[in-house]
Protein backbone atom coordinates (compact mmCIF):
# COMPACT_ATOMS: atom_id res chain seq x y z
CA UNK A 1 0.00 0.00 0.00
CA UNK A 2 0.93 3.14 -0.90
CA UNK A 3 0.27 6.71 1.31
CA UNK A 4 -1.75 7.86 -1.60
CA UNK A 5 -4.03 4.65 -1.40
CA UNK A 6 -3.86 5.02 2.16
CA UNK A 7 -5.58 8.44 2.18
CA UNK A 8 -7.86 7.52 -0.39
CA UNK A 9 -9.39 4.64 1.99
CA UNK A 10 -9.09 6.83 4.97
CA UNK A 11 -11.50 9.69 3.07
CA UNK A 12 -13.89 7.50 1.79
CA UNK A 13 -17.37 7.37 3.42
CA UNK A 14 -16.33 3.94 5.16
CA UNK A 15 -16.24 3.57 8.97
CA UNK A 16 -13.52 1.55 9.29
CA UNK A 17 -9.99 0.90 8.18
CA UNK A 18 -8.86 -2.73 7.04
CA UNK A 19 -5.61 -3.11 9.20
CA UNK A 20 -3.20 -6.46 9.40
CA UNK A 21 -1.33 -7.38 12.68
CA UNK A 22 2.18 -8.09 12.51
CA UNK A 23 2.64 -11.87 12.61
CA UNK A 24 5.31 -11.90 15.62
CA UNK A 25 3.76 -14.52 17.21
CA UNK A 26 1.20 -16.77 14.84
CA UNK A 27 -0.14 -16.06 11.35
CA UNK A 28 -1.09 -12.36 10.44
CA UNK A 29 -4.55 -11.75 10.63
CA UNK A 30 -6.65 -8.81 9.04
CA UNK A 31 -8.63 -6.99 11.42
CA UNK A 32 -10.94 -3.96 10.94
CA UNK A 33 -10.20 -1.03 13.05
CA UNK A 34 -12.95 2.09 13.13
CA UNK A 35 -11.63 5.69 11.80
CA UNK A 36 -13.45 7.08 15.24
CA UNK A 37 -11.12 5.02 17.30
CA UNK A 38 -7.66 5.96 15.19
CA UNK A 39 -8.39 9.49 15.51
CA UNK A 40 -8.83 9.36 19.21
CA UNK A 41 -5.56 7.74 19.36
CA UNK A 42 -4.14 10.27 17.11
CA UNK A 43 -5.33 12.80 19.50
CA UNK A 44 -3.34 11.32 22.16
CA UNK A 45 -0.07 11.33 20.69
CA UNK A 46 -0.92 15.08 19.28
CA UNK A 47 -1.20 16.23 22.97
CA UNK A 48 1.70 14.46 24.34
CA UNK A 49 3.88 16.17 21.82
CA UNK A 50 1.87 19.74 21.55
CA UNK A 51 1.93 19.40 17.62
CA UNK A 52 -0.65 21.89 15.97
CA UNK A 53 -1.39 22.30 12.41
CA UNK A 54 1.96 23.90 12.01
CA UNK A 55 3.35 20.96 12.85
CA UNK A 56 5.56 18.82 10.01
CA UNK A 57 5.49 15.01 10.50
CA UNK A 58 7.95 12.40 8.63
CA UNK A 59 7.36 8.93 8.27
CA UNK A 60 9.90 5.99 7.71
CA UNK A 61 7.48 3.43 8.00
CA UNK A 62 4.95 1.78 5.06
CA UNK A 63 1.37 2.55 5.75
CA UNK A 64 1.18 -1.28 5.70
CA UNK A 65 1.77 -0.89 9.33
CA UNK A 66 -0.14 0.74 11.83
CA UNK A 67 2.57 2.83 12.85
CA UNK A 68 3.00 4.17 8.89
CA UNK A 69 -0.71 4.90 8.93
CA UNK A 70 -1.10 6.71 12.39
CA UNK A 71 1.73 9.11 11.24
CA UNK A 72 -0.43 9.81 8.62
CA UNK A 73 -3.59 9.99 10.32
CA UNK A 74 -1.71 12.78 12.94
CA UNK A 75 -0.87 14.89 10.35
CA UNK A 76 -4.62 14.60 8.48
CA UNK A 77 -6.46 15.53 11.61
CA UNK A 78 -4.69 18.61 12.49
CA UNK A 79 -4.11 19.88 8.48
CA UNK A 80 -0.54 19.68 9.57
CA UNK A 81 2.47 19.39 6.86
CA UNK A 82 2.95 15.54 6.21
CA UNK A 83 5.74 14.23 4.23
CA UNK A 84 7.64 10.35 3.65
CA UNK A 85 9.88 8.36 1.77
CA UNK A 86 10.43 4.67 0.64
CA UNK A 87 11.29 2.39 4.37
CA UNK A 88 14.96 1.57 4.58
CA UNK A 89 17.75 1.25 7.05
CA UNK A 90 19.19 4.51 5.68
CA UNK A 91 16.16 6.88 6.83
CA UNK A 92 16.06 10.10 6.04
CA UNK A 93 19.62 9.97 3.86
CA UNK A 94 17.72 12.01 0.81
CA UNK A 95 15.58 14.54 3.03
CA UNK A 96 16.33 17.60 2.06
CA UNK A 97 13.46 19.44 4.29
CA UNK A 98 13.84 21.52 7.19
CA UNK A 99 12.46 20.96 10.62
CA UNK A 100 10.83 17.77 11.35
CA UNK A 101 8.19 17.89 14.61
CA UNK A 102 7.79 14.09 14.54
CA UNK A 103 9.14 11.18 13.44
CA UNK A 104 8.46 8.23 13.12
CA UNK A 105 11.00 5.27 13.17
CA UNK A 106 11.74 1.63 13.55
CA UNK A 107 15.16 0.37 15.67
CA UNK A 108 16.88 -0.39 12.82
CA UNK A 109 16.33 2.70 11.89
CA UNK A 110 17.13 4.45 14.64
CA UNK A 111 20.67 2.73 14.93
CA UNK A 112 21.37 4.79 11.24
CA UNK A 113 20.03 8.15 12.49
CA UNK A 114 22.37 7.79 15.65
CA UNK A 115 25.30 6.95 13.35
CA UNK A 116 24.95 9.41 10.99
CA UNK A 117 23.20 12.14 13.85
CA UNK A 118 25.25 14.79 12.04
CA UNK A 119 23.58 14.86 8.61
CA UNK A 120 20.74 14.63 10.69
CA UNK A 121 17.50 17.47 9.88
CA UNK A 122 16.22 19.01 13.29
CA UNK A 123 13.97 16.66 14.93
CA UNK A 124 11.72 17.85 17.73
CA UNK A 125 11.16 14.22 18.66
CA UNK A 126 11.47 10.85 17.86
CA UNK A 127 9.01 7.57 17.86
CA UNK A 128 10.25 4.25 17.44
CA UNK A 129 7.83 1.37 17.80
CA UNK A 130 7.11 -2.12 15.61
CA UNK A 131 9.90 -4.11 17.82
CA UNK A 132 11.83 -3.72 20.91
CA UNK A 133 15.22 -1.81 20.82
CA UNK A 134 18.09 -3.40 21.22
CA UNK A 135 20.50 -2.59 24.18
CA UNK A 136 23.19 -1.22 22.39
CA UNK A 137 21.14 1.39 20.67
CA UNK A 138 19.65 2.18 23.72
CA UNK A 139 22.55 3.21 25.52
CA UNK A 140 23.91 5.31 22.74
CA UNK A 141 20.09 7.12 22.64
CA UNK A 142 21.14 8.57 26.08
CA UNK A 143 23.93 9.72 24.93
CA UNK A 144 22.84 11.52 21.86
CA UNK A 145 21.45 14.85 21.54
CA UNK A 146 17.92 13.40 19.89
CA UNK A 147 14.31 13.36 21.82
CA UNK A 148 13.73 9.66 21.47
CA UNK A 149 10.26 7.88 22.75
CA UNK A 150 9.55 4.25 22.59
CA UNK A 151 5.66 2.91 21.94
CA UNK A 152 4.06 0.62 23.49
CA UNK A 153 0.57 -0.47 21.66
CA UNK A 154 -0.48 -2.93 18.76
CA UNK A 155 -2.85 -2.80 15.79
CA UNK A 156 -5.51 -4.10 17.74
CA UNK A 157 -5.35 -0.83 20.08
CA UNK A 158 -4.88 1.57 16.83
CA UNK A 159 -1.29 2.09 17.41
CA UNK A 160 0.29 3.13 21.09
CA UNK A 161 -1.42 3.23 24.39
CA UNK A 162 1.54 3.79 26.38
CA UNK A 163 5.16 5.94 26.09
CA UNK A 164 8.88 5.41 27.49
CA UNK A 165 10.95 8.35 27.48
CA UNK A 166 14.57 6.59 26.25
CA UNK A 167 16.77 9.38 27.61
CA UNK A 168 15.59 8.51 31.01
CA UNK A 169 17.64 5.68 32.16
CA UNK A 170 15.15 2.54 32.37
CA UNK A 171 12.30 4.38 32.20
CA UNK A 172 8.61 3.11 32.69
CA UNK A 173 6.10 3.11 29.56
CA UNK A 174 3.32 5.68 30.55
CA UNK A 175 0.24 5.08 29.70
CA UNK A 176 -2.30 7.75 28.23
CA UNK A 177 -5.19 9.03 30.74
CA UNK A 178 -8.17 7.49 29.09
CA UNK A 179 -6.20 4.20 29.27
CA UNK A 180 -6.98 1.69 32.23
CA UNK A 181 -4.16 -0.99 32.81
CA UNK A 182 -4.81 -4.01 35.29
CA UNK A 183 -3.08 -7.73 35.21
CA UNK A 184 -4.49 -11.09 35.08
CA UNK A 185 -2.94 -14.34 37.56
CA UNK A 186 -0.25 -14.53 34.81
CA UNK A 187 1.05 -11.17 35.08
CA UNK A 188 -0.25 -10.02 31.21
CA UNK A 189 -1.27 -6.73 30.86
CA UNK A 190 -4.87 -5.86 30.23
CA UNK A 191 -6.04 -2.78 28.35
CA UNK A 192 -8.61 -0.98 28.74
CA UNK A 193 -9.48 1.95 25.91
CA UNK A 194 -11.95 3.63 28.36
CA UNK A 195 -15.52 3.59 25.76
CA UNK A 196 -14.00 1.26 23.25
CA UNK A 197 -12.34 -1.99 24.14
CA UNK A 198 -10.70 -4.62 25.99
CA UNK A 199 -7.51 -6.31 25.23
CA UNK A 200 -5.45 -9.11 27.23
CA UNK A 201 -1.85 -9.00 25.56
CA UNK A 202 0.84 -11.54 26.25
CA UNK A 203 3.01 -9.43 27.77
CA UNK A 204 4.07 -10.21 31.72
CA UNK A 205 5.01 -6.85 33.56
CA UNK A 206 5.39 -4.96 36.75
CA UNK A 207 2.78 -2.55 37.02
CA UNK A 208 2.46 0.19 39.09
CA UNK A 209 -0.34 2.40 38.49
CA UNK A 210 -0.24 3.22 34.96
CA UNK A 211 3.23 2.51 34.66
CA UNK A 212 4.95 -0.81 33.67
CA UNK A 213 7.90 -1.92 32.22
CA UNK A 214 7.70 -5.39 29.99
CA UNK A 215 9.31 -8.63 31.05
CA UNK A 216 8.61 -10.40 28.27
CA UNK A 217 6.18 -12.55 26.35
CA UNK A 218 4.04 -15.15 28.23
CA UNK A 219 3.78 -17.17 24.88
CA UNK A 220 7.36 -16.78 24.64
CA UNK A 221 8.40 -18.34 28.55
CA UNK A 222 10.49 -21.72 28.26
CA UNK A 223 9.77 -24.10 31.09
CA UNK A 224 13.29 -26.08 31.27
CA UNK A 225 12.87 -28.71 34.55
CA UNK A 226 10.12 -26.85 35.80
CA UNK A 227 11.87 -23.17 35.68
CA UNK A 228 10.36 -20.84 33.38
CA UNK A 229 12.60 -18.62 31.89
CA UNK A 230 11.59 -15.26 29.91
CA UNK A 231 14.20 -15.05 27.06
CA UNK A 232 13.92 -11.39 26.53
CA UNK A 233 15.87 -10.22 29.48
CA UNK A 234 18.78 -12.73 28.73
CA UNK A 235 18.61 -11.19 25.67
CA UNK A 236 18.85 -7.78 26.80
CA UNK A 237 22.40 -8.93 29.04
CA UNK A 238 23.83 -10.58 26.55
CA UNK A 239 23.39 -8.15 23.52
CA UNK A 240 24.97 -5.62 25.84
CA UNK A 241 27.98 -7.80 26.63
CA UNK A 242 28.63 -9.43 23.04
CA UNK A 243 27.72 -5.86 21.11
CA UNK A 244 25.11 -7.80 18.72
CA UNK A 245 21.88 -9.60 18.05
CA UNK A 246 21.13 -12.32 20.10
CA UNK A 247 17.74 -14.83 20.16
CA UNK A 248 16.94 -17.13 23.19
CA UNK A 249 14.84 -20.22 22.10
CA UNK A 250 14.22 -23.42 22.66
CA UNK A 251 14.80 -26.91 21.53
CA UNK A 252 12.79 -30.18 22.85
CA UNK A 253 14.72 -32.18 25.50
CA UNK A 254 14.41 -35.45 26.31
CA UNK A 255 15.55 -34.44 30.42
CA UNK A 256 14.38 -30.90 30.78
CA UNK A 257 11.63 -31.46 28.68
CA UNK A 258 12.94 -28.02 26.81
CA UNK A 259 16.50 -26.65 27.09
CA UNK A 260 17.95 -23.08 26.15
CA UNK A 261 19.12 -22.27 23.06
CA UNK A 262 21.29 -19.08 22.60
CA UNK A 263 21.59 -18.25 18.85
CA UNK A 264 24.18 -15.46 18.04
CA UNK A 265 24.58 -13.35 15.41
CA UNK A 266 28.38 -12.31 15.39
CA UNK A 267 29.57 -14.32 12.47
CA UNK A 268 32.06 -16.26 14.86
CA UNK A 269 33.32 -13.05 16.00
CA UNK A 270 33.05 -15.12 19.37
CA UNK A 271 34.15 -18.93 20.13
CA UNK A 272 31.53 -21.22 21.91
CA UNK A 273 33.95 -21.15 24.89
CA UNK A 274 34.15 -17.35 25.49
CA UNK A 275 30.52 -17.10 24.96
CA UNK A 276 30.03 -19.91 27.57
CA UNK A 277 32.35 -18.33 30.08
CA UNK A 278 30.50 -14.51 29.33
CA UNK A 279 26.97 -16.60 30.42
CA UNK A 280 28.70 -17.87 33.17
CA UNK A 281 29.76 -14.73 34.80
CA UNK A 282 26.68 -12.87 34.41
CA UNK A 283 23.47 -15.14 34.01
CA UNK A 284 22.00 -17.21 36.75
CA UNK A 285 22.90 -21.24 36.66
CA UNK A 286 19.53 -21.93 36.39
CA UNK A 287 18.79 -19.71 33.45
CA UNK A 288 22.54 -20.49 31.26
CA UNK A 289 22.22 -21.72 27.49
CA UNK A 290 22.26 -25.23 27.17
CA UNK A 291 23.14 -24.72 23.24
CA UNK A 292 24.94 -22.22 21.65
CA UNK A 293 24.22 -21.72 17.80
CA UNK A 294 25.61 -19.45 15.02
CA UNK A 295 24.05 -17.51 12.36
CA UNK A 296 21.25 -15.35 10.93
CA UNK A 297 18.33 -14.63 13.48
CA UNK A 298 14.74 -14.93 11.93
CA UNK A 299 12.37 -12.02 11.85
CA UNK A 300 9.41 -10.60 10.58
CA UNK A 301 9.04 -7.29 7.98
CA UNK A 302 8.97 -5.08 10.17
CA UNK A 303 12.25 -6.14 12.44
CA UNK A 304 10.68 -8.47 15.46
CA UNK A 305 12.50 -12.10 16.41
CA UNK A 306 11.15 -14.91 15.30
CA UNK A 307 10.99 -17.50 18.62
CA UNK A 308 10.63 -20.82 16.78
CA UNK A 309 13.54 -22.26 14.74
Amino acid sequence: MTYEEFFREWDDVSADILCNTSGSTGKPRDILLPKNEMMRSAMRTIRHFNLDRRSHLHSCISPDYIGGKMQGVRAKIMGAEFTYETPSNRPLEHYRGGRIDLLSVVPSQMRYILDHADEMPEIGAILIGGAPIPINTEADILKSKFNVWETYGMTETASHIALRNVKVFFSPFRAFDDIQLSIDSDRRLIINIVGWKRVVTNDVVDIHGNQFKVIGRYDNVINSGGIKIHPEPIEQIMEGLLRCPVLITSAPDDKWGERVVMVVEDSGLYPDDQIVEICREHLQKKILPKEIRHGKIPRTENGKKRRKL
